[in-house]
């Protein structure tokens, strides 16, 4: 492993929510010396609550195959396509990769190649509808597509030595709530029907149908925050712009969390728009703690789960990185965030990621 030069380093970037049989399909179809994934933590790009925490994901993540598993944290995840794209992909360039393929539904990466040029994302940051709707206006991608030109704009703005390539996503799109296939469904579906999971996950997955996190709970605590908040509380807390404050005063209106993001959202906020901008407002998030992580460049590597080959892979290259394994307060600001996350989640549904925060990654000896 001393020659790391010669050896074919795949990353993937993925949120395994859950890890279904399309995904099986894509790992399947990567042929690499070593694989690497870059997953986000307990909670998704689109703000959703995972229904597995990071470190399950990351057991699972192993049992597919992954030879190292890196964190996404939340104050990296939770965020637009394209700076979610931005910070996984300089996470793959610090490790090192040489390669990322990206599940796609057009398969056909002379797209990305064809909008790189004419695309200005500061088209999209003054239009008046959301990121979302306006990246779609210019960009004619469905959402693996979308994310996989973020992720090739990324490579080309920065130079990295990163070849994109593309799995035909197969089966139903991401969205897709439909579950006539025998083989595939989306995680949409899945998410939407729980019992799906035996038929459309691997056996490792449906094993771990009594940690399902049920993301209703959290509602709650979210609405105990916001009427806790006065209105210039709540303007301070990430992602909250432009008056939402005060629509968000009516939660006491509400005991049902679907029906809250159905009263919020708007052409402007999308649901998850939306999402994102409650779950900081969960963990109370401040705008000048997001500002401050984003002033400096990403300089560490948040190592989660690996297995013998991926250990000696990250010993290999551990003089170049600055790496965490374990992780305390005072690290990182946004380590102690992810271990404000974890303290707040044990909490709500009485598991053990604290314990994890502070244990040795997740091994799996093969």
């Amino acid at each position: 492993m001393n020659n790391n030069k010669n050896l074919n380093i795949c990353g993937v970037i993925a949120e395994y929510n859950p890890l279904h049989n399309g995904h099986v399909y894509h790992f399947n179809n990567i042929n690499a010396d070593i694989k690497i994934l870059v997953m986000s933590s307990s909670f998704t790009m689109r703000g959703d609550l995972s229904i597995f925490d990071k470190f399950t994901k990351t057991r699972q993540a192993l049992d597919l195959g992954f030879d190292l598993v890196v964190e996404l944290p939340f104050a990296l995840a939770v965020e637009r396509a394209d700076i979610f794209a931005s910070n996984s992909v300089k996470l793959l360039n610090m490790l090192q990769a040489n390669n990322i393929i990206v599940g796609s539904e057009e398969n056909n990466i002379e797209l990305y190649k064809k909008y790189y040029d004419d695309f200005n994302i500061n088209n999209i940051n003054r239009n008046e509808l959301s990121f979302k709707v306006a990246s779609l206006n210019e960009l004619p991608f469905k959402s693996n597509d979308l994310l996989g030109f973020f992720y090739y704009k990324a490579i080309k703005d920065n130079n990295y030595n990163i070849d994109l390539k593309t799995i035909k996503r197969i089966g139903n799109d991401y969205l897709d709530k439909d579950t006539n296939n025998d083989l595939y469904a989306s995680a949409t579906a899945i998410r939407n029907n729980l019992d799906l999971i035996d038929k459309y996950c691997p056996s490792f997955v449906s094993d771990d149908k009594d940690k399902i996190l049920d993301e209703n709970k959290i509602f709650k605590y979210i609405k105990y925050q916001i009427l806790n908040m006065d209105i210039n509380d709540l303007k301070n807390i990430f992602m909250v712009d432009e008056g939402i404050e005060n629509r968000l005063k009516d939660v006491y209106k509400f005991n049902n969390y679907e029906d809250f993001l159905d009263y919020l959202i708007s052409k402007r906020y999308t649901k998850s728009r939306i999402k994102r901008m409650l779950s900081y407002v969960l963990f109370n998030i401040k705008k000048d703690e997001i500002n401050k992580i984003y002033e400096n460049d990403i300089d560490f590597v948040r190592i989660l789960g690996y297995s013998n080959k991926g250990k000696e892979y990250i010993n290999s290259i551990k003089k170049d990185l600055n790496i965490y394994t374990n992780i305390k307060n005072g690290i990182n600001d946004i380590l102690d965030i992810e271990i404000k996350i974890s303290k707040i989640l044990d909490n709500i549904y009485d598991i053990n990621l604290f314990k994890n925060e502070q244990s040795k990654p997740i091994e799996k000896r093969l």
